[in-house]
């Protein structure tokens, strides 16, 4: 399933399965209002949104009609102020009318998540990893798979990082890896036996013990710190350091710490599920102009 698929879905969700006309409906111009201040988002979608509900829920008409036009007057990963008009769509009334709802719920949800990464982020700036790089912000897995990638997008936009879509893009060896396979070396052995050319390959690691295993092994390309304290973190960092090797280093689990007490501790990364999870709606509406 491709993501015009999953856009086509929601709408049919919102539309039934009825067949809809455009037979005595007069041209229409609606204004996209963003009507609390957010980091826009979902703007790019727009036009495909319209355009599926044109072509694919509405009878072709007996006679030829001009196809809907958006005009975009704010792009996404933009500041917008309360109240501001972020777009007007113009074109046949009942189909603008039918897409109203999944316009306003695309951009409602993908600029509160843009806009929830971006305050985030205010957390960590001007911090810097042990090799001197800037602490990024990661996405996680933890989220709807079908709406994964416009997640993703979303997260992009507001200043942040992805981190791997699924198991086709990237191997994390968990806990739960380790636990099957009988320890750290075997657990390796096994993904990098399964691993792709140019795949990168993770490891999560809970102890400094564990730490200190997978820096003998040293084939993994990151490392990734789970549910460790500030001054473990430190440790864990200073260790990876001294092996000599270098490795992405994310944490994760980070509970009750704030962000810039963990982005202070020498890691390159950050992973938050709450990226996505704790995010609020923004309040978008159309409104048809007279």
């Amino acid at each position: 399933m491709i993501f015009k698929d999953v856009l086509k879905e929601r709408i049919h969700h919102d539309l039934g399965f009825d067949f809809f006309t455009k037979e005595g409906s007069p041209d229409a111009t609606f204004s996209v209002l963003v009507k609390e201040k957010a980091v826009l988002c979902g703007m790019i979608f727009v036009p495909t949104i319209v355009k599926l509900v044109d072509e694919e829920f509405f009878l072709e008409p007996l006679e030829p009609a001009a196809k809907p036009r958006v005009h975009a007057i704010r792009r996404d990963g933009e500041t917008v102020g309360a109240g501001e008009a972020v777009a007007e769509i113009s074109g046949n009334a009942e189909v603008l009318l039918k897409a109203e709802r999944t316009i306003c719920n695309v951009i409602s949800e993908l600029s509160g998540i843009a806009t929830h990464v971006r305050n985030q982020l205010s957390a960590v700036g001007g911090q810097h990893s042990a090799s001197g790089e800037s602490v990024f912000l990661l996405d996680t897995r933890k989220d709807d798979p079908l709406m994964r990638s416009e997640h993703k997008y979303a997260v992009r936009v507001g200043g942040a990082r992805n981190h791997r879509a699924g198991f086709y893009d990237g191997i994390l060896i968990k806990d739960n890896d380790i636990s099957v396979y009988g320890g750290i070396r075997k657990a390796i052995d096994v993904r990098l036996a399964d691993s792709k050319f140019l795949t990168r390959i993770e490891i999560e690691i809970g102890k400094l013990s564990d730490l200190r295993l997978a820096l003998d092994d040293g084939r993994v390309d990151a490392i990734l710190l789970d549910n460790m304290s500030p001054g473990m973190l430190r440790e864990a960092v200073s260790m990876i350091t001294k092996s000599g090797r270098s490795y992405l280093v994310e944490a994760s689990g980070i509970g009750e710490y704030g962000l810039k007490e963990i982005s202070e501790t020498g890691i390159g990364f950050i992973s938050l599920s709450s990226l996505i999870r704790k995010a609020s709606y923004i309040d978008v509406s159309m409104k048809a102009l007279s």
